[in-house]
């Protein structure tokens, strides 16, 4: 059985639920900001994820908690996880976040940027270079 209308305009669900009710409840558990340190062990969430995916929801709670020691574990959670990877705009924005506030072992990385910058570029060539051998291999 679909949703049905009741008399005040309202959606009831097959079980009896006022849909807009839920939506709301929902609203407000999404909306409400992290006040305090017991109430989340970032560490414990963040391990629950990988790779891009990790960074983005350790940054989402950096950006929304108003609790300063959870926003910067998740913080320094985020730049150790980006240095596992090669996106270097992500790393920057990461360190303009911290804004030392972490000290100086999580500030900008020039050292790896350039690294994964020439990476990049070598693999770039390589793949150019298959690239022309395949097209000349097909005329």
């Amino acid at each position: 059985m679909e949703a049905e209308e009741n008399c005040s305009g309202t959606m009831i669900d097959a079980n009896g639920i006022d849909e807009e009710e839920e939506e709301d409840e929902s609203s407000l558990k999404r909306s409400k900001p992290i006040t305090s340190a017991d109430q989340m062990d970032v560490e414990a969430y963040a391990s629950l994820y990988s790779g891009r995916t990790k960074i983005m929801r350790l940054l989402f709670i950096a950006d929304r908690c108003e609790n300063q020691s959870i926003s910067l574990e998740a913080l320094r959670m985020a730049f150790d996880e980006i240095k596992k990877g090669e996106n270097t705009q992500l790393h920057r924005d990461i360190v303009a976040k911290i804004d030392g506030r972490l000290g100086p072992a999580y500030s900008l990385d020039q050292a790896w940027i350039n690294a994964v910058a020439r990476r990049a570029e070598g693999r770039k060539d390589k793949l150019e270079n298959e690239l022309n051998n395949y097209k000349f291999a097909i005329k």
